[in-house]
């Protein structure tokens, strides 16, 4: 993956302006040391590490195992908190529910906006922060081979996993059960088919032209001028969380805007 880091938001405007809609997804993460890597591999990491710490040794972890436990667990209690479902037996739009109310799932969030991305880049944190860039149309043909004839019944082929490492792949996908966040954020998700490896690993794996997939490193002394000009366009928690959680998420940036700011945003309410 190519590394670019960025001089000034004049540099980013052009090279993101560049990519044509719907073709690019965008990706921001607050740190630029994190990899691209889900909350689920995360819960496993974590598990090993207490494991470890507490007996001395790692514990055998069957993941997809207990990736079907949760899901099975999520639908089984899901109608004590929501009005409306996916159908049963699609359990992509069931990971994106899953992941919509915090629980760890294989899914790692994507936008086709480069400037939500940028959002999520500069929303928590000091230093520097990183928007990935993937050509959407190259993670698809790269696949073809993988999915063949059968790419609109993939959720065999995603959740029970590749059996070689040559079969690793990363599959980008927009759940046919959406909500007003995931199209507030212009989202979309993308997906491992293999529990044993992450995002940014499988990614490595592509054999894709220069500039396909690019790590934009965005410099901790832009991040001011950055939070002042996505304020300009409008993209702020109060648009990107729907509702009163995203109005209260929004208070967040209150010393950084001013006093009058924080008031025009409540009158326009």
């Amino acid at each position: 993956m190519e590394t670019h880091t960025i001089k000034n938001w004049g540099e980013f405007d052009k090279l993101v302006g560049s990519k044509n809609y719907r073709k690019w997804i965008f990706r921001g993460q607050s740190n630029a040391n994190f990899e691209l890597e889900s909350s689920l591999a995360r819960a496993f990491k974590d598990a090993q590490s207490i494991h470890k710490a507490g007996s001395g040794e790692e514990k055998n972890l069957n993941k997809r195992e207990h990736e079907k436990v949760m899901i099975d667990r999520f639908k089984c209690n899901a109608h004590l908190f929501l009005n409306h479902l996916p159908e049963p037996d699609d359990d992509l739009s069931w990971l994106s529910i899953m992941q919509h109310h915090g629980a760890p799932t294989r899914l790692l969030d994507f936008t086709f906006s480069p400037y939500i991305a940028l959002y999520f880049a500069l929303e928590d944190g000091t230093g520097d922060a990183a928007v990935y860039v993937l050509n959407h149309h190259a993670l698809i043909a790269e696949d073809d081979e993988y999915f063949g004839t059968r790419r609109l019944e993939v959720h065999s082929k995603i959740l029970d996993g590749a059996q070689k490492s040559e079969d690793m792949c990363l599959f980008a996908f927009e759940p046919t059960f959406s909500n007003h966040r995931l199209l507030s954020q212009q989202g979309l998700f993308v997906t491992t088919n293999t529990l044993e490896h992450t995002h940014e690993r499988i990614l490595k794996e592509y054999t894709v032209t220069d500039g396909d997939f690019t790590k934009l490193i965005i410099p901790a002394r832009l991040r001011l001028t950055g939070l002042r000009k996505l304020n300009q366009m409008n993209i702020n928690a109060a648009n990107i969380y729907p509702g009163l959680d995203g109005f209260c998420k929004s208070m967040k940036r209150q010393p950084i805007f001013g006093l009058q700011w924080q008031k025009r945003v409540g009158n326009s309410g």
